[in-house]
């Protein structure tokens, strides 16, 4: 930095160009010693402003602006690329970020120019007015306050352009600063500003300077920088027409917020604002508060209505290429990505816009809101009965807190909740406890249904396109709710309570309420329980319509026919219809391991219900026999073709119905022999059965014969525990 207490001298062999601070000072004092800077009472009197400086400092802040454009269209035009017309607001960050550099020197150069105005302008004591004696304060011609001002100045009306404010302005109400022929003076100085008397005093046309100037004039014409602000800026310098760098657009303002904000900053620090805040930052937060906002919302809003309204639209899945683009291995409804898609604008515009972080959290916490009931409505309209509040059993079942509880608890649920990096290999079970497990669950449904004649129709669900709708739904939130889940984990890793060290992104997310974080974690779990209420209803439902063909099998059905009544069921082959049309549904829609938890343990429920049924049976001859084995073997080749699993739970159900081929003193015996297969009460009702289909038994005989099953299955229950 010069020393300004130290004497001026000029090196007459040195170049001015290498020291221009040192340059500066020369001509100012050279100035000073011509008589050339006036005093405060000329300025005050005849407002007169012989260096030009002041009034030339908006036009070359223009000229820079300008030339600076020019460079870099013509850099990239050489590489082929036309800017005007391209959304690239890279460019314009480019641009901005020379103007930047260059914005700064030119301060730099007015601070010199003033520090040597201050140096040389003698004391107030000093001055003494020539008319009438009296001695008067001096002041400057302008000072840095000036300069910033008109930097701000030029800046806004760049930013107006390339943001395309105007437009948006009078759409939204007109203002002063839309007319092209307003004076920006007159907005950023407390005086109205005179045009100039200009004095030659000296010339430079073999500086560096003036040269590089008057080529790049040559080069491009003529044009006044005077009138420059009447005029568009940057669509028109002189008699050629101005290429912009980039296409005019609100969403410019995402590619240099941060720059343009740590700018500001400098001019804040440089300038006392009286409210702490200067014009160009008045005009940004007011530009992205009544424009861009506003915007981003409208466009946000407008893309999920047209993904999300109208009948049907939540049925829509996308295609495959985008399947493969999201890594997802099944169907994703269109409206969830669309959603998603959206909601990762708004992450990227929080991590660009910083300042604005709870804004676009609280729109994105509107969206979910609006989305979650959206899907709700979408659920409700497949499970709700009509118009009644009642719903098809597997749905009430599956908001039924103990039974949803109970599914919960069994391994096959808990097998999907683990990590992929968990070994799967490893059973969370035995075979036996699992066996006890599904047991307990057959138990728990049969208990609820079996009692009823028959299930109404309308109680299920029919349409199997619907159980697709379901199944996509259920990997959809599933899948965006994880999307979600990742997204809380980085902003709670930005919270200021918080002690996660997760690892950010390279940008990462500003710091946010708890308030709204709290918010959207709500949401979050919104989303993953509808996914999983959806993923327990299929389950559910799958085992409902097994009740829904089976029950009618022993209740209204014939088993002591003629010998040719020997085909299965006719209610069996419509079960194993259905079972086929919802497997063919469901292995496109749903992951394999889901898909498992669908259909697995299915034969155990089949063999429990048609063992259980037993007691509606009025009585079976060797023909029924054979016809109730043909229904379990037909639906064991079914449910193997689907799980691709031996289904050996029901060869124990055949084996069951084929002890009424035996008298039940052979049972006991069999009994003795090889122990029990079947409980007490299996036993009873199969004595029963058998008793029923022969009249000739009487029931004096009946209850002797339950009566020595009792004493055989505590003997053998009794050895066995020894």
């Amino acid at each position: 930095m010069m020393d300004l207490n130290k004497e001026i001298k000029e090196d007459l062999n040195g170049n001015p160009e290498e020291n221009p601070a040192h340059f500066i000072a020369v001509l100012v004092e050279a100035l000073f010693v011509l008589r050339k800077i006036p005093d405060s009472a000329e300025r005050n009197k005849k407002m007169k402003d012989p260096l030009g400086i002041k009034s030339k400092i908006e036009p070359e802040l223009s000229a820079i602006v300008a030339r600076t454009s020019q460079q870099v269209v013509d850099s990239y035009a050489q590489q082929g690329e036309s800017l005007s017309s391209q959304n690239q607001p890279r460019f314009l960050l480019e641009l901005l970020e020379n103007v930047f550099h260059q914005f700064r020197n030119v301060a730099r150069m007015h601070k010199i120019v003033l520090r040597n105005l201050q140096r040389i302008i003698p004391t107030p004591e000093e001055t003494v007015d020539e008319v009438s004696g009296v001695p008067v304060r001096n002041e400057l011609l302008y000072d840095m306050n000036d300069v910033w001002s008109k930097i701000q100045a030029v800046l806004e009306l760049v930013l107006r352009e390339y943001l395309d404010v105007q437009t948006s302005s009078r759409q939204r109400a007109p203002t002063s600063f839309d007319e092209p022929s307003t004076d920006i003076n007159s907005y950023f100085s407390k005086k109205k500003p005179t045009k100039s008397k200009k004095i030659s005093l000296f010339r430079f046309d073999a500086s560096i300077h003036a040269m590089s100037t008057n080529s790049y004039v040559d080069d491009n014409m003529t044009f006044d920088t005077g009138n420059l602000f009447h005029v568009n800026l940057l669509s028109e310098v002189g008699l050629g027409k101005h290429q912009m760098v980039c296409k005019p657009s609100v969403n410019n303002i995402t590619a240099i917020f941060m720059p343009l904000e740590a700018f500001i900053k400098e001019v804040e620090d440089a300038v006392a604002c009286q409210d702490g805040t200067s014009s160009l930052q008045s005009f940004v937060t007011e530009f992205i508060q009544n424009i861009f906002l506003g915007q981003v919302h409208a466009t946000v809003s407008s893309s999920i209505a047209a993904a999300t309204k109208g009948f049907d639209a939540l049925r829509h899945v996308v295609d495959h290429k985008t399947q493969k683009d999201l890594g997802v291995t099944r169907p994703l409804l269109t409206s969830t990505v669309t959603v998603d898609r959206n909601i990762r604008k708004l992450q990227e515009l929080m991590q660009s816009l910083p300042t604005y972080g709870d804004q676009f959290l609280n729109m994105i916490c509107n969206i979910l809101k609006e989305y979650r009931d959206t899907c709700n409505s979408a659920y409700r309209g497949i499970v709700q009965i009509e118009s009644d509040e009642k719903r098809v059993i597997s749905a009430t079942w599956a908001k039924d807190e103990d039974i949803s509880r109970f599914l919960r608890s069994l391994p096959s649920w808990r097998s999907l909740q683990m990590s992929e990096r968990q070994d799967l290999s490893k059973k969370l079970c035995s075979e036996e406890e699992i066996r006890t497990l599904n047991s307990k669950e057959a138990l728990i449904l049969i208990s609820n249904l079996s009692s009823e004649a028959i299930i109404p129709q309308q109680e299920i669900i029919t349409d199997v396109t619907q159980m697709r709708t379901i199944a996509n739904v259920h990997e959809s939130l599933e899948w965006f709710a994880g999307r979600l889940r990742q997204f809380c984990e980085l902003l709670s890793a930005r919270s200021p309570n918080s002690m996660n060290s997760i690892e950010l992104s390279t940008r990462e997310y500003p710091p946010v309420s708890d308030k709204s974080l709290e918010s959207l974690k709500m949401l979050v779990k919104d989303f993953q329980d509808l996914a999983e209420i959806c993923l327990l209803l299929l389950h559910l439902e799958v085992r409902v319509h097994c009740f829904y063909f089976l029950l009618p099998v022993a209740k209204q059905s014939n088993y002591a026919g003629p010998i040719d009544d020997l085909d299965p069921d006719s209610n069996v082959l419509k079960l194993n219809k259905d079972l086929s049309a919802m497997e063919e549904m469901l292995v496109q829609s749903l992951q394999p391991q889901k898909f498992k938890y669908i259909f697995e343990s299915l034969g155990f429920l089949v063999s429990s219900i048609l063992m259980s049924s037993i007691q509606y049976l009025k009585k079976i001859n060797e023909n029924g026999i054979k016809k109730m084995c043909r229904n379990l073997f037909a639906i064991q080749q079914n449910l193997t073709n689907i799980t691709m699993a031996r289904e050996t739970d029901l060869d124990h159900a055949r084996q069951y119905y084929e002890l009424l081929y035996m008298n039940p003193d052979d049972v006991l015996s069999l009994i003795v022999e090889k122990g029990p297969d079947y409980s007490y009460s299996e036993y009873v009702s199969l004595f029963q059965l058998y008793q029923k289909s022969h009249p000739h038994i009487k029931p004096a005989n009946l209850d002797t014969l339950l009566h020595k099953l009792e004493e055989v299955m505590n003997k053998t229950q009794n050895g066995s525990s020894t």
